[in-house]
């Protein structure tokens, strides 16, 4: 499916991946519905992509706080009522923290599990059967390297993303015989607001490349157009996310050898 045969919800419209993702999608002409929880920057999304769509392509935009089920269940029967249904899904949402395990609170916790992985799994239950009934159908889970890869400082995302691609993997087989192909992107470290000041910092010292939100988002299109199921960003991160799988006691070694760097920055308050 090219990106002008796209109807997309993409959630986390205003994130920095989230942005020039819409920028992406709707210059090459797919119509769009973007969520996020600052009703102003949505609002302006609006205002500058609509000024520059093409006849026939929609850009509307909904203000949702996900932790809000009822406002979820509004936004879905918002979608339902479409003219021109939904044959995209980004789940792009989530957030991220670098502390160490144990100085997190139970709260902290429960709330990037369900941003993360909760609310990607009732957003796709939810609109499964509209999917369905489309001639072609994509839902896209953005994950994470750390999905692959479990990673000191970063527990609790890790898990979240891991349980995102292991339900990305689980749906994709499950639709197999539908119309919906399943697909999990998986980026390295971005240039974006959810990385903090000693985030940049430690992956500096640990050499860790950072991609642009344009260059993830660049890629992130044309696995939405393709009908592949993973993809992972960077190298070489790409090569560390197949050799955990197999080989899971090296990649332990090589980033335990980081790990007073690692907890350093885990632990302070910047």
């Amino acid at each position: 499916m090219k990106a002008n045969q796209m109807t997309a919800l993409v959630t986390g419209a205003c994130g920095g991946i989230g942005q020039a993702l819409v920028k992406q999608l709707a210059q090459q002409g797919a119509s769009l519905h973007l969520t996020d929880r600052n009703e102003e920057i949505l609002i302006e999304l609006q205002r500058q992509f609509s000024v520059e769509s093409r006849p026939g392509q929609v850009i509307s935009t909904y203000a949702i706080d996900f932790n809000d089920n009822e406002q979820i269940d509004n936004l879905v029967n918002r979608l339902n009522q479409l003219e021109e249904p939904i044959n995209v899904l980004v789940n792009n949402a989530g957030i991220s923290r670098l502390e160490l395990f144990e100085n997190l609170h139970g709260r902290d916790i429960e709330q990037m599990m369900h941003l993360n992985s909760v609310v990607p799994m009732m957003i796709s239950n939810k609109l499964l059967p509209m999917l369905k009934r489309q001639p072609q159908a994509r839902i896209v889970n953005i994950a994470s390297t750390f999905g692959a890869i479990g990673f000191p400082g970063y527990s609790i995302y890790s898990a979240s993303k891991h349980a995102i691609r292991g339900f990305s993997e689980a749906l994709g087989r499950e639709l197999a015989d539908t119309n919906v192909r399943v697909g999990c992107f998986l980026p390295r470290a971005t240039k974006t607001s959810i990385n903090t000041s000693k985030v940049i910092e430690l992956n500096q010292k640990l050499k860790v490349a950072m991609d642009s939100p344009e260059v993830v988002a660049r890629e992130l299109v044309r696995f939405l157009e393709s009908n592949r199921r993973e993809q992972a960003l960077g190298w070489p991160e790409k090569f560390l996310v197949r050799a955990n799988s197999v080989f899971p006691a090296l990649i332990s070694y090589a980033i335990e050898k980081n790990l007073p760097l690692i907890k350093q920055y885990a632990s302070q308050d910047f």
